[in-house]
């Protein structure tokens, strides 16, 4: 416990550290079968050189990344090291009334902990939050409804030597409950900040490396046809309300 104490104190203070986002890097709309992905967008949170998501490809009806650098490393008490991106996309379907009832991401990496004569200042933390903005509702626009989210973490998200030696797998996981808020979303934007962060002293090293993200994964409901038929004519009628105005 007090290790962890010791760790998360130095963490804290890395949210102070003064962040030099990198320039916007804009990257391609993705079209799976029920989706559209696109203004897939990052910023380096700590002037880290870009890409650290990458293009995302797809993989069904979702996306996923493979970082290439997303990497927090300390050695030899070099200090605190931290990496992070702010990740934005929006999400669209492709037909008429598909509603986006559920957003999930999930993401997975290692943590290496080495060295001797660690006193618990030794270690990594990973931390994911961010928003869903609906956007859309029936296809119509709407003024944005923000929903904030924070990721859970397994086994944990922050891990210390020489409590956890050697090699650690670890996930991380979002899910968004799109329609206890709004029901009938049709359009969200997605906006991430992921950050890793890595310490050591004078006997030991840290590193922490995103290496997959899966999603955003999307659990949807569609209408049933006679509902269906009715929201075709609920957008026709304010198409024309829309004309004689």
């Amino acid at each position: 416990m007090r290790s962890l104490r010791i760790l998360a104190a130095t963490l804290v203070a890395a949210v102070g550290l003064a962040s030099s986002a990198s320039a916007l890097t804009m990257y391609t709309t993705v079209v799976t079968p029920l989706w559209t992905f696109s203004s897939i967008q990052e910023s380096s949170s700590f002037g880290d050189p870009e890409p650290l998501f990458d293009q995302p490809l797809s993989a069904g009806n979702q996306l996923v990344f493979f970082p290439p650098n997303f990497a927090a490393t300390s050695t030899g008490g070099s200090g605190l090291d931290a990496t992070g991106s702010q990740l934005q996309l929006m999400i669209s379907g492709n037909s008429l009334g598909q509603f986006i009832d559920t957003v999930n991401l999930s993401e997975f990496g290692d943590v290496v902990l080495a060295g001797f004569l660690g006193t618990g200042a030794t270690g990594a933390f990973a931390s994911m939050a961010g928003f869903v903005t609906v956007v859309e509702v029936n296809n119509v626009s709407v003024a944005p409804i923000v929903i904030p989210f924070s990721g859970i973490f397994t086994p944990g998200s922050t891990f210390t030597f020489p409590a956890n030696p050697g090699t650690t797998l670890w996930s991380g996981s979002i899910s968004v409950d799109v329609a206890s808020v709004v029901a009938n979303a049709t359009k969200v934007v997605v906006s991430l900040d992921n950050d890793l962060y890595a310490n050591s002293e004078a006997t030991t090293s840290a590193k922490i490396q995103k290496k997959v993200v899966d999603g955003p994964a999307i659990i949807i409901s569609v209408p049933e046809p006679g509902a269906l038929a009715l929201l075709a004519l609920g957008c026709l009628s304010l198409g024309l309300r829309a004309r004689r105005s």
